[in-house]
């Protein structure tokens, strides 16, 4: 951290002490969100933020239950299970607005659309369509047990305040205002230094204890902890494990931790990729993956990163998970160097391995067992939005990333390994995941979830590593359970007696 950083951080920090009373509440994370339109970015940093802004039409609970948050009811229509019919609550955007279907509609549609950083995701919706004021349709290309798991991360925008503002899209973003029926509204920001956000009079939900945030961006790990160990916040949500260590023992300090909603995992470009040293894709190769699974010593690897080893890419809270599942091959690097030397590579081969700047240390321990095998991976580092849009745009043939499980159930996850890595094809594989749309059953469908994931990881499509855990040190006047997709709720905050 820079001079001029630091000198900033510390005068929002005395301004945030300086305005503190019994109803502020001082945040402090390791990052900012990257803009303030909803559906413009979909990293951690900026969701979080705005999941207190804005509100979408469902939440997803662990374990796959669904609830209602701007949507009443909701129901497959029996005459067509590709139609879903919902029923909206009544609410009211914070400029005073009312809340309707054309706003749903509105949302819906601007997340689908190009330049939209959700399209991806929302490309399973066909159409949407508002039936009266309170009541809109959506069609899905396949039916399923529960609406789509999008739906409860498309933040609802007021249609009428979007279009004024120059915003009916995402490529012409409402970057630095807001108007959504969320518990918060925007109060003032400096982008990387301090957001203010007080509590919305208009909410439809029951008061906050907190009225008043004040959002702080730290970047520096051990700045972070000294903030909440001096007391300049409340809450400090990116606890890493050397942020563990340099709170351990400090008084009023407690730490709430839980498995989070985000898997760590390697991740295969097949066919033609970005190699160093050969024309060829070694990945490509089953042994190769084979090799590679082998080398790496899970149970280090979640150790270092702060989470659960695991070799299934589905978090321990989803349908689908067990323990045999999860369990790894001990680590043998002599039966992966026999498998290297067997698919062609015995002298090994050298390939980038591609990283967000927050993973780095992790990558670099991945690197060193790797090594050991003659595999030489050059760690390449970029932001975290930045990694995350060159490994969608297929640009990266190997590459350390973070997946989170929508709506908590199995079959999307066995979908995106099957249907959505770059250049990998097995239509024996798709049929099977593709099957499971049609069985309700639970033990048939127990039985069909587990010979797929058994078949998948046959296959290692991706290497998963680890499950993270998600932990948020806290001063002992507050207390908030963390949410397992980093998504927590500033109204879920209590203040202790």
């Amino acid at each position: 951290m820079t001079y001029r950083k630091l000198a900033t951080l510390s005068a929002a920090l005395l301004l945030s002490t300086l305005s503190a009373e019994a109803e502020t509440l001082r945040w402090g994370r390791a990052g900012d969100a990257a803009t303030l339109d909803p559906h413009a970015a979909t990293d951690g940093y900026t969701q979080q933020l705005l999941h207190n802004i804005y509100e979408p039409l469902i939440r997803f609970e662990p374990g796959g239950a669904v609830s209602g948050v701007l949507a009443a009811s909701w129901l497959a229509s029996a005459g067509d299970p590709n139609l879903w019919v919902f029923n909206l609550k009544r609410a009211t955007f914070h400029d005073g607005a009312e809340f309707d279907a054309e706003d749903v509609v509105f949302s819906i549609n601007r997340a689908r659309a190009e330049g939209s950083a959700f399209a991806g995701d929302a490309s399973q919706i066909i159409s949407v369509r508002e039936t009266t004021p309170r009541t809109i349709e959506i069609r899905v290309a396949e039916p399923a047990a529960t609406p789509p798991a999008v739906l409860s991360r498309i933040l609802i925008m007021d249609s009428g305040w979007a279009t004024k503002n120059g915003s009916a899209s995402a490529t012409t973003p409402a970057a630095d205002m807001t108007n959504g029926t969320g518990p918060y509204k925007l109060e003032s920001r400096d982008a990387d230094v301090r957001t203010k956000l007080t509590a919305n009079e208009r909410y439809a939900g029951p008061p906050p204890a907190v009225t008043e945030v004040i959002y702080l961006p730290i970047a520096d790990a051990g700045f972070r902890a000294k903030a909440l160990a001096w007391a300049e916040v409340e809450i400090l949500q990116d606890v890493s494990p050397a942020d563990l260590k340099n709170l351990d023992g400090i008084e009023d300090v407690a730490v709430e931790s839980a498995p989070a909603n985000s898997m760590l995992y390697l991740g295969y470009k097949f066919g033609a990729g970005e190699m160093a040293e050969t024309a060829q894709n070694p990945l490509d190769n089953a042994l190769v993956r084979e090799a590679v699974d082998r080398a790496i010593d899970r149970e280090d690897i979640a150790s270092f990163a702060g989470g659960d080893a695991s070799a299934i890419m589905a978090p321990s809270f989803v349908e689908g998970w067990s323990k045999g599942l999860a369990a790894q091959l001990s680590p043998n690097p002599s039966k992966a160097k026999d498998l290297l030397a067997k698919a062609g590579y015995p002298d090994g081969f050298a390939i980038k391995l591609d990283v967000a700047e927050d993973n780095d240390a992790t990558a670099n321990r991945i690197k060193a067992m790797l090594t050991t095998i003659g595999i030489w991976a050059d760690v390449v580092t970029r932001p975290q939005a930045e990694h995350e849009a060159h490994v969608a745009s297929g640009a990266s043939a190997f590459h350390l990333s973070s997946y989170s499980a929508p709506g908590y159930s199995s079959a999307p996850i066995l979908n995106w390994l099957v249907n959505g890595q770059d250049g990998y094809s097995n239509p024996a594989l798709s049929s099977q995941v593709a099957s499971l749309a049609g069985i309700r059953n639970k033990a048939e469908r127990r039985t069909a979830l587990a010979q797929a994931w058994l078949n998948v990881q046959k296959e290692r499509i991706v290497l998963p590593l680890a499950q993270r855990r998600i932990a948020h040190a806290m001063r002992a006047s507050v207390s908030v359970q963390p949410d397992p997709n980093g998504l927590t709720r500033f109204n879920t905050v209590r203040f202790n007696d």
